[in-house]
């Protein structure tokens, strides 16, 4: 199937992509790949690292389901 989408919607996408392989580690693998079928990789990985990085300022040294769950919360409501 195609779909022809503008330009301003794959780079929603992409985001949205690298958004949740960051909340969703185990899927990261499946997201990027999802990702290099709309560009070259390069959009989703500059994404995923400022999400990465924006999460990871809020986790604990030694995180547990509790404090992940506090600091998706916290992360969420920035």
């Amino acid at each position: 199937m195609t779909i022809e989408i503008e330009e301003e919607q794959r780079q929603m996408i992409v985001l949205a992509l690298a958004h949740l392989a960051v909340i969703r580690p185990g899927w990261k693998m499946a997201l990027a790949d999802t990702a290099l079928t709309m560009d070259d990789g390069g959009m989703f990985k500059q994404f995923f690292e400022i999400w990465d990085q924006r999460l990871r300022h809020n986790l604990p040294d030694d995180p547990t389901t509790e404090s992940l769950k506090k600091a998706l919360e916290h992360y969420e409501q920035k």
